[in-house]
């Protein structure tokens, strides 16, 4: 008994052992090596007073540069990384605006590669290693984020709190790199009697 205890603080030490730094370092060579991928998807989202206000599962696909596609029961959310393409199922209307312009832009770019060096990081033993991201300014659209990754250092889960205090929790699960993802994938065709609200 004694002997599997040892051996537990042991691993957890290893675990826990890494810096801010080297956890980017390896989500960044990670994400580098890899073109695309499709994960199952849940997104929950938290009230300023920390209450459940939605949840929301689908599939999730991504491609370099900026190329997303969710799809969700009620929604699908695209973008070619110059556009995106907000489509409301039950409404039969669509939002198109530009990516750099849409608050429903996913960059999962910006947070690897753009957003540590303007924070402050620093690694949450408490919480499976998880890494905080805390702007070093007002700058940036949000209060902090909480990345984790999986074992081979893609990112499994992001808790991000904005500026007005409410918080998004996105997942990722049965991640799969490098599919066959075509870029006409990530252009959304517009139905046939789809409102279109054009904001570009």
């Amino acid at each position: 008994m004694k002997t599997k205890l040892i051996f537990f603080i042991l691993i957890s030490g290893f675990l826990f052992a890494q810096n801010p730094k080297d956890f980017i370092n390896k989500v960044q060579s990670k994400f580098n090596s890899i073109s695309n991928f499709t994960a199952k998807f849940s997104q929950t989202f938290y009230t300023a007073h920390g209450t459940e206000g939605g949840k929301a599962n689908g599939n999730f696909y991504y491609k370099k540069k900026n190329k997303f596609l969710v799809e969700l029961s009620n929604n699908i959310i695209s973008s070619n990384g110059n556009t995106v393409w907000n489509y409301d199922k039950r409404f039969k209307r669509v939002v198109i605006s530009n990516f750099n312009d849409d608050p429903t832009s996913f960059s999962l770019e910006k947070f690897i590669f753009a957003y540590p060096q303007l924070c402050k990081a620093e690694i949450l033993k408490d919480e499976n290693g998880a890494l905080l991201l805390t702007p070093k300014d007002n700058d940036l659209q949000f209060k902090r984020v909480k990345i984790w990754k999986t074992a081979d250092n893609l990112i499994s889960k992001m808790e991000l709190v904005d500026i007005g205090d409410l918080k998004y929790s996105f997942s990722f699960s049965d991640i799969k790199i490098n599919q066959d993802l075509q870029d006409s994938k990530f252009e959304f065709q517009i139905p046939q009697g789809t409102q279109v609200i054009d904001l570009r």
